[in-house]
C-alpha cells in the first residue's frame, strides 16, 4: 500500500514537472520570436525586414525592477528623478506602453534607459522606428541610437530619432535610416524622457514601439 502511495505521487510530481518545462518553454519562445515580429500598424515599413530588438512594444516586463524585460535603469533613475511605469491604459496601436514622468526642471535631465547591445558591423543598414507621446510639460524628449567604438572602447550618440520634442505631442512615429559608422561593433537603443517645462508640474512622456530593423537597402 505503501509503495502504490509512492509511486501515485512521484507519478504526480513527474507530470506536474513536465506542464511547468512546458509552459515556461512556451513563454521562452513566445519572447524570442518577438524580435521577428514587425507591428503591421506602422508606416512605411517593408514588411520583409527583421527586428533586433528583444521586447521593443514592453508587453514583457520584471516584476521585480518594475522594468521592460530586455531594458535596464543603470543610473536608477526610475528610483529617484523619474517614476517608471508600464500603461496597461494608452499605446501606439494598443493599451500598452512605458510610461516616464518626472517634476524635476533641470535642464539636460534625462531618464537614460538603455535597451539591450547588438552586434553590428560597420556600413551596415538599419532602419529605426520609434513612437512617442508627450504631455504638455515634456521638455527635449528622444530616442538616442548609441554606437561603441571597438578603438576608443566608448559609447557615443550615432543619431537621435526623433531628436528633442516639446509637449504637448499625441502619438506620432518617427522613421531614421542608420548607417553603422566605422569601428563600431555595438549599439543600442536609449529613452530619454526628458525634464518639465514647470516646476512642480509633472512631465510624462510614454513610449511604444522602438523597433531597430535589419534588411535595409
Amino acid at each position: 500500500m505503501i509503495f502504490v502511495t509512492v509511486m501515485i505521487l512521484s507519478f504526480s510530481v513527474l507530470i506536474f514537472s513536465i506542464i511547468i518545462f512546458l509552459n515556461l518553454g512556451d513563454a521562452l519562445i513566445k519572447l524570442e520570436s518577438t524580435k521577428n515580429i514587425i507591428n503591421p500598424n506602422m508606416t512605411g515599413i517593408n514588411q520583409s525586414r527583421i527586428d533586433v530588438i528583444l521586447n521593443p512594444n514592453f508587453i514583457y516586463f520584471n516584476d521585480t525592477s518594475n522594468l521592460p524585460s530586455y531594458w535596464s535603469d543603470p543610473e536608477d533613475n526610475c528610483r529617484g528623478l523619474f517614476s517608471c511605469t508600464i500603461k496597461f491604459t494608452d499605446g501606439w496601436n494598443d493599451y500598452v506602453s512605458f510610461s516616464l514622468s518626472t517634476k524635476n526642471n533641470t535642464r539636460n535631465t534625462w531618464s537614460s534607459i538603455y535597451g539591450q547591445q547588438i552586434d553590428v558591423k560597420s556600413k551596415g543598414h538599419y532602419q529605426l522606428v520609434t513612437h512617442m507621446k508627450l504631455n504638455n510639460q515634456s521638455t527635449q524628449s528622444h530616442v538616442k541610437l548609441e554606437g561603441f567604438n571597438e578603438t576608443t572602447k566608448v559609447w557615443y550618440q550615432i543619431k537621435q530619432c526623433p531628436s528633442g520634442k516639446n509637449g504637448p505631442l499625441e502619438w506620432q512615429e518617427f522613421n531614421c535610416v542608420i548607417i553603422i559608422p566605422q569601428n563600431t561593433t555595438k549599439i543600442r537603443p536609449v529613452l530619454n524622457a526628458g525634464w518639465s517645462s514647470q516646476a512642480g508640474k509633472e512631465a510624462t512622456t510614454w513610449f511604444d514601439g522602438i523597433n531597430l530593423l535589419t534588411n535595409v537597402p
